[in-house]
Protein backbone atom coordinates (compact mmCIF):
# COMPACT_ATOMS: atom_id res chain seq x y z
CA UNK A 1 0.00 0.00 0.00
CA UNK A 2 1.24 3.26 -0.91
CA UNK A 3 1.40 5.52 2.13
CA UNK A 4 -0.51 8.77 2.48
CA UNK A 5 1.92 10.24 5.28
CA UNK A 6 3.48 9.93 8.60
CA UNK A 7 2.59 10.37 11.84
CA UNK A 8 4.93 10.27 14.76
CA UNK A 9 3.66 9.11 18.12
CA UNK A 10 4.85 10.36 20.76
CA UNK A 11 4.89 7.77 24.51
CA UNK A 12 5.74 6.47 27.48
CA UNK A 13 6.20 2.71 26.10
CA UNK A 14 7.02 1.19 29.36
CA UNK A 15 2.90 1.89 30.34
CA UNK A 16 1.55 2.70 27.34
CA UNK A 17 2.80 0.05 24.89
CA UNK A 18 -0.49 -1.26 23.94
CA UNK A 19 -2.08 1.69 23.47
CA UNK A 20 0.44 3.35 21.20
CA UNK A 21 0.36 0.14 19.05
CA UNK A 22 -3.57 0.00 18.89
CA UNK A 23 -2.75 3.61 17.27
CA UNK A 24 0.03 2.55 15.03
CA UNK A 25 -2.20 0.41 13.93
CA UNK A 26 -4.83 2.35 13.24
CA UNK A 27 -2.62 4.59 11.22
CA UNK A 28 -2.10 2.23 8.84
CA UNK A 29 -5.49 1.47 8.06
CA UNK A 30 -6.18 4.48 7.16
CA UNK A 31 -2.97 4.32 4.71
CA UNK A 32 -0.53 5.89 7.02
CA UNK A 33 2.64 5.25 8.54
CA UNK A 34 4.25 5.67 11.92
CA UNK A 35 6.96 7.27 13.80
CA UNK A 36 7.01 5.63 16.88
CA UNK A 37 8.66 7.60 19.54
CA UNK A 38 9.15 6.61 23.28
CA UNK A 39 9.82 8.90 25.88
CA UNK A 40 9.68 6.99 28.85
CA UNK A 41 12.91 6.96 30.48
CA UNK A 42 12.04 4.21 33.09
CA UNK A 43 12.02 0.09 32.38
CA UNK A 44 11.79 -1.82 28.88
CA UNK A 45 9.40 -0.67 26.58
CA UNK A 46 6.17 -2.94 25.84
CA UNK A 47 6.90 -2.64 21.95
CA UNK A 48 9.86 -1.70 20.11
CA UNK A 49 10.10 2.08 19.44
CA UNK A 50 11.40 3.49 16.36
CA UNK A 51 13.15 6.14 18.48
CA UNK A 52 14.71 4.57 21.75
CA UNK A 53 14.38 6.09 24.94
CA UNK A 54 17.69 6.35 24.95
CA UNK A 55 18.30 8.43 21.69
CA UNK A 56 15.83 10.91 22.89
CA UNK A 57 17.73 11.27 25.82
CA UNK A 58 21.07 11.72 23.91
CA UNK A 59 19.47 14.52 21.84
CA UNK A 60 18.84 15.83 25.09
CA UNK A 61 22.28 16.10 26.00
CA UNK A 62 22.16 12.92 28.10
CA UNK A 63 22.86 9.46 29.07
CA UNK A 64 19.55 7.61 30.14
CA UNK A 65 21.35 5.60 32.85
CA UNK A 66 22.91 9.05 33.99
CA UNK A 67 19.90 10.79 33.24
CA UNK A 68 17.51 8.30 35.17
CA UNK A 69 20.11 7.70 38.47
CA UNK A 70 20.13 11.60 39.13
CA UNK A 71 16.51 11.04 40.23
CA UNK A 72 15.36 14.40 39.91
CA UNK A 73 12.09 14.06 38.38
CA UNK A 74 11.76 17.53 36.73
CA UNK A 75 15.17 17.15 35.22
CA UNK A 76 14.22 13.85 33.73
CA UNK A 77 10.98 15.23 32.05
CA UNK A 78 12.64 18.45 30.71
CA UNK A 79 15.72 16.17 29.54
CA UNK A 80 12.93 13.79 27.36
CA UNK A 81 10.80 16.56 26.24
CA UNK A 82 13.90 18.35 25.25
CA UNK A 83 15.32 15.62 23.41
CA UNK A 84 11.84 14.42 21.93
CA UNK A 85 11.85 18.50 20.46
CA UNK A 86 14.99 17.93 18.49
CA UNK A 87 14.08 14.53 17.15
CA UNK A 88 10.58 16.12 15.42
CA UNK A 89 12.37 19.60 14.70
CA UNK A 90 14.47 17.23 12.56
CA UNK A 91 12.14 15.22 11.78
CA UNK A 92 9.76 17.94 10.06
CA UNK A 93 12.54 19.54 8.49
CA UNK A 94 13.53 16.46 6.83
CA UNK A 95 10.02 16.31 5.65
CA UNK A 96 9.58 12.91 7.16
CA UNK A 97 6.39 13.52 9.18
CA UNK A 98 2.87 15.30 8.58
CA UNK A 99 1.70 15.38 11.67
CA UNK A 100 2.47 14.38 15.54
CA UNK A 101 0.20 12.78 18.46
CA UNK A 102 1.42 11.99 22.12
CA UNK A 103 -0.98 10.76 24.86
CA UNK A 104 -0.76 9.81 28.14
CA UNK A 105 -0.76 11.48 32.03
CA UNK A 106 0.81 14.38 32.95
CA UNK A 107 4.52 13.21 32.19
CA UNK A 108 3.42 11.85 28.43
CA UNK A 109 1.56 15.23 28.48
CA UNK A 110 4.35 17.37 29.82
CA UNK A 111 6.81 16.00 27.78
CA UNK A 112 4.66 15.70 24.46
CA UNK A 113 3.67 19.23 24.72
CA UNK A 114 7.22 20.30 25.99
CA UNK A 115 7.98 18.56 22.29
CA UNK A 116 5.65 20.21 20.11
CA UNK A 117 5.92 23.46 20.58
CA UNK A 118 9.27 23.02 18.57
CA UNK A 119 7.04 23.00 15.23
CA UNK A 120 5.99 25.87 13.43
CA UNK A 121 2.31 27.00 13.74
CA UNK A 122 -0.45 25.14 11.10
CA UNK A 123 1.78 21.81 11.52
CA UNK A 124 -1.05 19.15 13.02
CA UNK A 125 -0.46 18.60 17.03
CA UNK A 126 -2.34 16.69 18.73
CA UNK A 127 -2.33 15.23 22.83
CA UNK A 128 -4.87 12.89 24.70
CA UNK A 129 -4.55 13.23 27.96
CA UNK A 130 -5.69 12.38 31.18
CA UNK A 131 -5.25 15.76 33.20
CA UNK A 132 -6.51 18.02 30.03
CA UNK A 133 -9.77 18.52 31.94
CA UNK A 134 -7.85 20.90 34.01
CA UNK A 135 -5.19 24.14 33.43
CA UNK A 136 -3.80 23.23 30.18
CA UNK A 137 -1.40 26.57 30.16
CA UNK A 138 1.24 25.20 31.23
CA UNK A 139 1.50 22.46 28.59
CA UNK A 140 0.13 23.85 25.13
CA UNK A 141 1.51 27.63 25.71
CA UNK A 142 1.20 29.59 22.93
CA UNK A 143 1.29 26.90 20.16
CA UNK A 144 -1.54 25.72 18.33
CA UNK A 145 -1.84 22.34 19.82
CA UNK A 146 -4.87 20.34 20.00
CA UNK A 147 -5.82 18.49 23.36
CA UNK A 148 -8.35 16.58 24.60
CA UNK A 149 -9.76 14.70 27.86
CA UNK A 150 -9.07 11.14 28.04
CA UNK A 151 -12.29 10.21 29.84
CA UNK A 152 -10.85 7.05 31.37
CA UNK A 153 -7.19 6.31 32.04
CA UNK A 154 -4.59 4.49 30.15
CA UNK A 155 -4.49 1.11 32.03
CA UNK A 156 -4.21 -2.06 30.86
CA UNK A 157 -4.40 -1.25 26.87
CA UNK A 158 -7.40 0.62 24.72
CA UNK A 159 -10.93 -0.24 26.43
CA UNK A 160 -14.38 0.65 24.96
CA UNK A 161 -13.83 4.14 26.09
CA UNK A 162 -10.05 5.24 25.76
CA UNK A 163 -9.44 3.36 22.65
CA UNK A 164 -12.73 5.03 20.98
CA UNK A 165 -10.72 8.71 21.94
CA UNK A 166 -7.89 7.52 20.99
CA UNK A 167 -9.16 6.75 17.78
CA UNK A 168 -11.01 9.60 17.15
CA UNK A 169 -7.73 11.56 17.90
CA UNK A 170 -5.61 9.59 15.20
CA UNK A 171 -8.24 10.70 12.93
CA UNK A 172 -8.30 14.43 13.66
CA UNK A 173 -4.67 13.97 13.22
CA UNK A 174 -5.00 12.31 9.54
CA UNK A 175 -7.86 14.99 8.90
CA UNK A 176 -5.14 17.83 9.72
CA UNK A 177 -2.40 16.15 7.62
CA UNK A 178 -4.87 15.51 4.52
CA UNK A 179 -7.24 18.46 4.67
CA UNK A 180 -5.84 20.97 6.97
CA UNK A 181 -3.47 24.08 6.13
CA UNK A 182 -0.61 25.81 7.10
CA UNK A 183 0.39 29.41 7.45
CA UNK A 184 1.86 30.84 4.60
CA UNK A 185 1.89 34.36 3.10
CA UNK A 186 0.79 34.88 -0.34
CA UNK A 187 3.05 36.41 -2.76
CA UNK A 188 3.63 39.73 -2.72
CA UNK A 189 1.14 40.62 0.75
CA UNK A 190 1.76 42.14 3.70
CA UNK A 191 1.01 41.09 6.77
CA UNK A 192 -0.12 43.36 9.78
CA UNK A 193 -0.58 42.26 13.71
CA UNK A 194 -2.76 43.87 15.84
CA UNK A 195 -3.65 43.34 19.56
CA UNK A 196 -7.02 44.07 21.15
CA UNK A 197 -8.68 42.97 24.14
CA UNK A 198 -12.82 43.26 25.09
CA UNK A 199 -11.86 46.58 26.63
CA UNK A 200 -10.13 47.65 22.59
CA UNK A 201 -12.02 45.92 20.71
CA UNK A 202 -13.91 48.73 18.93
CA UNK A 203 -10.32 50.20 17.90
CA UNK A 204 -9.16 47.09 17.01
CA UNK A 205 -11.82 46.39 14.60
CA UNK A 206 -11.70 49.44 13.11
CA UNK A 207 -7.81 49.30 12.68
CA UNK A 208 -8.16 45.51 11.01
CA UNK A 209 -10.77 47.08 8.55
CA UNK A 210 -8.76 50.30 7.50
CA UNK A 211 -5.50 47.73 6.64
CA UNK A 212 -7.74 45.46 4.63
CA UNK A 213 -9.14 48.44 2.62
CA UNK A 214 -5.71 49.32 2.05
CA UNK A 215 -4.97 45.71 1.17
CA UNK A 216 -2.73 44.12 3.54
CA UNK A 217 -3.91 41.40 5.16
CA UNK A 218 -5.11 41.88 9.02
CA UNK A 219 -4.27 39.61 12.20
CA UNK A 220 -5.75 40.56 15.22
CA UNK A 221 -4.24 38.65 18.40
CA UNK A 222 -6.48 38.65 22.07
CA UNK A 223 -3.57 40.09 24.56
CA UNK A 224 -4.47 37.18 26.80
CA UNK A 225 -0.87 35.85 27.37
CA UNK A 226 -0.69 33.16 24.58
CA UNK A 227 -2.39 35.71 22.69
CA UNK A 228 0.88 38.36 22.55
CA UNK A 229 3.58 35.60 22.76
CA UNK A 230 1.93 34.20 20.17
CA UNK A 231 2.09 37.07 17.98
CA UNK A 232 6.06 37.68 18.97
CA UNK A 233 6.91 33.90 17.96
CA UNK A 234 5.28 34.41 14.81
CA UNK A 235 7.01 37.89 14.44
CA UNK A 236 10.45 35.53 14.90
CA UNK A 237 9.21 33.43 12.10
CA UNK A 238 9.07 36.11 10.22
CA UNK A 239 5.28 35.82 9.21
CA UNK A 240 4.46 39.61 9.98
CA UNK A 241 5.52 42.44 8.63
CA UNK A 242 4.16 45.25 10.66
CA UNK A 243 3.07 45.60 14.33
CA UNK A 244 0.13 47.95 15.84
CA UNK A 245 0.10 47.13 19.63
CA UNK A 246 -2.74 49.33 20.09
CA UNK A 247 -2.71 46.65 23.53
CA UNK A 248 -0.11 45.47 25.00
CA UNK A 249 -1.31 45.08 28.66
CA UNK A 250 0.56 41.68 28.70
CA UNK A 251 3.86 44.32 29.48
CA UNK A 252 2.12 45.20 32.80
CA UNK A 253 1.50 41.74 33.90
CA UNK A 254 4.92 40.95 32.85
CA UNK A 255 6.32 43.85 34.72
CA UNK A 256 3.92 43.07 37.99
CA UNK A 257 4.77 39.40 38.00
CA UNK A 258 0.75 39.00 38.61
CA UNK A 259 -2.31 38.33 36.39
CA UNK A 260 -3.92 35.59 34.20
CA UNK A 261 -2.72 37.21 31.39
CA UNK A 262 0.95 37.03 32.05
CA UNK A 263 3.20 35.92 28.55
CA UNK A 264 3.59 32.85 28.28
CA UNK A 265 7.23 33.76 27.17
CA UNK A 266 8.56 36.59 28.51
CA UNK A 267 9.59 39.56 26.56
CA UNK A 268 6.45 41.55 25.16
CA UNK A 269 7.88 44.22 23.25
CA UNK A 270 10.77 42.58 21.75
CA UNK A 271 10.10 40.32 18.90
CA UNK A 272 9.69 43.52 16.21
CA UNK A 273 12.29 45.18 17.31
CA UNK A 274 14.89 42.40 16.69
CA UNK A 275 13.44 41.87 13.57
CA UNK A 276 13.59 45.29 12.87
CA UNK A 277 10.04 45.70 11.39
CA UNK A 278 7.55 48.93 11.84
CA UNK A 279 5.49 49.16 14.62
CA UNK A 280 3.30 51.50 16.29
CA UNK A 281 2.79 51.11 19.52
CA UNK A 282 0.06 52.35 21.91
CA UNK A 283 -0.96 51.94 26.05
CA UNK A 284 -4.06 49.81 25.60
CA UNK A 285 -5.19 48.18 28.65
CA UNK A 286 -1.69 48.73 30.56
CA UNK A 287 -3.36 50.36 33.45
CA UNK A 288 -4.93 47.43 34.67
CA UNK A 289 -4.08 43.40 35.71
CA UNK A 290 -6.73 40.84 34.41
CA UNK A 291 -7.94 37.53 36.91
CA UNK A 292 -10.50 35.08 37.04
CA UNK A 293 -13.16 35.13 39.99
CA UNK A 294 -12.60 37.31 43.02
CA UNK A 295 -11.34 34.38 44.68
CA UNK A 296 -7.66 34.46 42.40
CA UNK A 297 -7.10 37.85 43.18
CA UNK A 298 -4.53 37.84 45.65
CA UNK A 299 -5.31 39.21 49.04
CA UNK A 300 -3.00 41.61 48.80
CA UNK A 301 -4.23 43.01 45.78
CA UNK A 302 -8.11 42.82 47.23
CA UNK A 303 -8.26 46.68 48.15
CA UNK A 304 -7.13 48.13 45.26
CA UNK A 305 -9.70 49.70 42.27
CA UNK A 306 -10.92 46.21 41.08
CA UNK A 307 -14.07 46.20 37.98
CA UNK A 308 -15.86 42.22 37.83
CA UNK A 309 -15.81 42.02 33.97
CA UNK A 310 -18.17 39.22 34.72
CA UNK A 311 -18.46 36.53 37.81
CA UNK A 312 -15.22 34.82 35.96
CA UNK A 313 -13.14 37.69 35.28
CA UNK A 314 -12.11 40.37 37.25
CA UNK A 315 -9.44 43.59 36.33
CA UNK A 316 -7.50 44.93 39.44
CA UNK A 317 -5.82 48.27 38.94
CA UNK A 318 -2.21 48.38 38.86
CA UNK A 319 -0.72 50.82 41.59
CA UNK A 320 0.92 54.28 40.62
CA UNK A 321 4.36 52.65 41.24
CA UNK A 322 3.96 49.62 38.78
CA UNK A 323 2.68 52.25 36.46
CA UNK A 324 6.05 54.12 36.60
CA UNK A 325 7.99 50.71 36.31
CA UNK A 326 5.78 49.83 32.96
CA UNK A 327 6.64 52.97 31.26
CA UNK A 328 10.80 52.33 32.15
CA UNK A 329 10.15 48.79 30.89
CA UNK A 330 8.57 49.66 27.91
CA UNK A 331 10.86 52.27 26.68
CA UNK A 332 14.06 50.36 27.28
CA UNK A 333 12.17 47.56 25.23
CA UNK A 334 11.86 49.87 22.41
CA UNK A 335 14.81 51.36 22.37
CA UNK A 336 16.32 48.52 21.50
CA UNK A 337 14.26 48.36 18.45
CA UNK A 338 16.06 47.75 15.21
CA UNK A 339 13.31 49.25 12.49
CA UNK A 340 10.85 52.26 12.65
CA UNK A 341 9.19 53.04 15.85
CA UNK A 342 6.51 55.01 16.80
CA UNK A 343 4.04 55.41 20.48
CA UNK A 344 0.90 57.46 20.24
CA UNK A 345 -0.97 58.19 23.34
CA UNK A 346 -4.82 58.12 23.66
CA UNK A 347 -5.10 61.06 26.06
CA UNK A 348 -9.15 60.05 26.55
CA UNK A 349 -8.48 57.06 28.04
CA UNK A 350 -6.76 53.64 27.67
CA UNK A 351 -9.51 51.34 27.80
CA UNK A 352 -13.26 51.00 28.39
CA UNK A 353 -13.20 50.81 32.10
CA UNK A 354 -10.17 53.46 32.20
CA UNK A 355 -11.49 56.32 30.38
CA UNK A 356 -12.24 59.05 32.70
CA UNK A 357 -15.48 58.07 34.88
CA UNK A 358 -14.64 54.50 34.24
CA UNK A 359 -14.04 52.59 37.45
CA UNK A 360 -10.26 52.07 36.79
CA UNK A 361 -9.44 55.64 35.67
CA UNK A 362 -6.37 57.51 37.74
CA UNK A 363 -4.90 60.37 35.88
CA UNK A 364 -2.36 59.89 38.20
CA UNK A 365 -1.25 56.58 37.33
CA UNK A 366 -1.43 57.31 33.68
CA UNK A 367 0.69 60.26 34.18
CA UNK A 368 3.95 58.63 36.02
CA UNK A 369 3.85 55.84 33.13
CA UNK A 370 4.01 58.13 30.55
CA UNK A 371 6.57 60.32 32.71
CA UNK A 372 9.15 57.37 32.88
CA UNK A 373 8.43 56.31 29.06
CA UNK A 374 9.19 59.71 28.05
CA UNK A 375 12.01 60.15 30.42
CA UNK A 376 13.50 56.87 29.01
CA UNK A 377 12.54 56.54 24.99
CA UNK A 378 15.25 57.80 22.63
CA UNK A 379 15.06 60.58 21.19
CA UNK A 380 14.43 59.94 17.90
CA UNK A 381 11.42 57.78 18.41
CA UNK A 382 8.66 59.78 17.94
CA UNK A 383 5.64 60.08 20.79
CA UNK A 384 2.62 61.76 19.43
CA UNK A 385 -0.25 62.38 22.45
CA UNK A 386 -3.84 62.66 21.03
CA UNK A 387 -6.73 64.61 22.37
CA UNK A 388 -9.04 61.37 22.17
CA UNK A 389 -10.10 57.98 23.79
CA UNK A 390 -8.24 54.55 22.70
CA UNK A 391 -11.58 53.49 20.89
CA UNK A 392 -12.61 56.46 18.90
CA UNK A 393 -12.35 56.81 15.40
CA UNK A 394 -9.62 59.70 15.06
CA UNK A 395 -7.23 57.96 17.35
CA UNK A 396 -7.38 54.68 15.61
CA UNK A 397 -7.34 56.40 12.54
CA UNK A 398 -4.31 58.56 13.04
CA UNK A 399 -2.08 55.19 14.63
CA UNK A 400 -2.91 53.31 11.17
CA UNK A 401 -1.97 56.16 9.00
CA UNK A 402 0.86 56.22 11.11
CA UNK A 403 2.37 52.65 10.01
CA UNK A 404 1.27 52.65 6.73
CA UNK A 405 3.56 55.72 6.41
CA UNK A 406 6.14 53.29 8.01
CA UNK A 407 5.29 50.90 5.05
CA UNK A 408 5.18 52.71 2.64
Amino acid sequence: MNRKGNIAILATLDTKGAEAASMRDRLATLGYGATLIDIGPLGPPAIRADLANEVVARQGGWDLAELVRTGQRDKIMETMGKGAAALLSRLFFEGKIDGVIGFGGNQGTAVSATAMRVLPFGFPKYIVSTVASGNIRPYVGDRDIGIVFSVGDFLGGANLVTGAILDNAVAAVVGMAAQGRRIAVPPGKKVIAVTALGNTEPAASRAVDLLKAKGFEAVAFHASGAGGSAMEDLIAEDLIHAVFDLTPHELSEEVVGAGAYQPVNPGRLTAAGIKGIPQVVSTGGLEYLCFGPWESIPIRMRKRKIYMHNPYNANVKVSRREMAVVGRTMAERLNAAKGPVAVLIPQRGWSVYGAPGGILHDEAGNRALLKTLKQGLRNDIPLQEIDAHINDDAFVDASVSALIRYLE
